[in-house]
């Protein structure tokens, strides 16, 4: 098993972060001269959106450290047998459903995916989620999941579609053995934690997409601002605690179940 496929098959594949890299390099490697702009433009894109960026990035709203972070976390859960099947909280088009069910296909197992997603973009968002988001932004297709699966010869996992509120209550498996809650906002988070959680396993493990600790690291990805509010509310009386760990120039964090 291996999880060179992460750079190798997905449409995420590595990517200079300055593009200008490339097209100058097309005239100047003529002279035997390299063109090296990507740490003017970080430096660039740093003043004017407040961001630091990674040398390398993979995909819009994603990159390689986070799904390698993601690929050992399902991997645990798995090769330890925490009881319970897997689920993705927000999926939109299946980029991370794919890497989750890739994992559960190379180790053989039974485990089922289920998957939750509107379908019709973001709800509303509200005063503590900032102003990254608009009503609908995101918005995507069933069709496009699916088409994603079959492209990687992947099989297809259980699709919810629907608001979370209308879906979670009754379609989340009884038990939950790895869920990635990635939706964006304040009410999305809270309400999958609280659907989440009491069915997570003992050992089982909940990672959280777009969680920022600006205390732990000033220069995060910090324009959803109500994600981190969302997990530090419920888990305020809970014996669990969010790990903030290390994901390029995005951001995430998990807890694992006591």
């Amino acid at each position: 098993m291996d999880n060179f496929f992460i750079t190798r098959n997905f449409d995420w594949g590595l990517r200079r972060s300055s593009h200008a890299d490339r097209a100058l390099n097309l005239i100047t490697r003529r002279f035997g001269v390299e063109s090296r702009t990507a740490s003017f433009v970080d430096a660039a894109l740093y003043r004017i959106t407040g961001m630091k960026f990674s040398a390398v990035h993979s995909g819009v709203s994603t990159n390689v450290e986070q799904r390698m972070n993601m690929f050992h976390l399902v991997s645990q859960t798995i090769a330890y047998d925490v009881e319970g099947d897997l689920v993705e909280v927000g999926c939109n088009q299946g980029q991370s459903s794919v890497l989750i069910a890739k994992v559960i296909s190379d180790f053989g197992s039974s485990k089922q995916l289920h998957v939750f997603d509107s379908f019709e973009g973001l709800p509303p968002a509200s005063d503590v989620d900032g102003a990254s988001y608009r009503e609908g932004d995101l918005s995507t297709s069933e069709e496009v999941l699916v088409h994603n699966f079959k492209l990687h010869g992947l099989r297809l996992p259980i699709i919810h579609k629907g608001w979370f509120k209308d879906t979670l209550a009754d379609g989340l498996p009884k038990k939950i053995s790895f869920a990635y809650l990635d939706g964006d906002l304040y009410d999305s988070i809270m309400i999958s934690l609280k659907n989440v959680y009491p069915r997570l396993s003992k050992g089982g493990i909940c990672l959280v997409d777009d969680y920022c600790d600006t205390e732990i690291n000033p220069d995060g990805w910090n324009y959803l601002p109500g994600v981190k509010k969302a997990c530090d509310d419920f888990l305020c009386d809970k014996p669990e605690q969010m790990s903030y760990i290390y994901s390029g120039a995005f951001t995430h964090a998990f807890f694992r179940k006591h």
